[in-house]
């Protein structure tokens, strides 16, 4: 299921790619995110005029009882991994999550975004694909649930870049 956002900041491009570069963005934008129990920066590193980073979530997740016995909290956790080209503005990310190397081949999230300019203004648009190879009817339902948490994270982190990079 492909989804597509974008976000616009009242801010030069080079003042919205610092914000996207900090270190300390995760740190910033981890008490706004109400659906994520933990996350944590595993990896930050600029290099080569690409930043490199991983960001370890755990949902905050009441699993039915129904599920308790095959769906963990442990289930319910993923890495974050992007890579961003400062030159060309561009970042690409992939969504691991931590399952079974087994069922991991059933999911798949990837997905880039770019930075650009309008004037005075910039913007991000973000664009993805989720897979689920699970029936159809439990797929359709899981990609909603799954893309609507995408969404609240992404919007999250827009509003922490707007914050980062103005001031405010």
């Amino acid at each position: 299921m492909f989804f597509e956002y974008r976000h616009d900041f009242d801010v030069a491009l080079d003042v919205l790619e610092l914000a996207v570069l900090s270190p300390t963005l995760i740190e910033r934008l981890a008490p706004r995110l109400r659906h994520i129990e933990s996350v944590v920066q595993k990896e930050h590193e600029v290099e080569g005029g690409k930043l490199r980073r991983v960001w370890g979530y755990q949902a905050d997740i009441n699993i039915p009882a129904l599920a308790r016995g095959v769906i963990t909290k442990e289930m319910c956790a993923w890495e974050e991994e992007s890579l961003y080209e400062i030159s060309t503005h561009r970042g690409t990310w992939t969504i691991t999550p931590n399952i079974e190397p087994k069922w991991r081949k059933l999911f798949s999230a990837t997905g880039s975004y770019r930075l650009a300019a309008d004037g005075a203004t910039s913007y991000r648009i973000v664009e993805g694909n989720v897979e689920l190879e699970v029936p159809r009817v439990v797929a359709e339902i899981a990609l909603r649930l799954i893309i609507g948490e995408i969404k609240k994270t992404f919007e999250a982190e827009a509003d922490m870049l707007r914050e980062i990079s103005t001031g405010y």
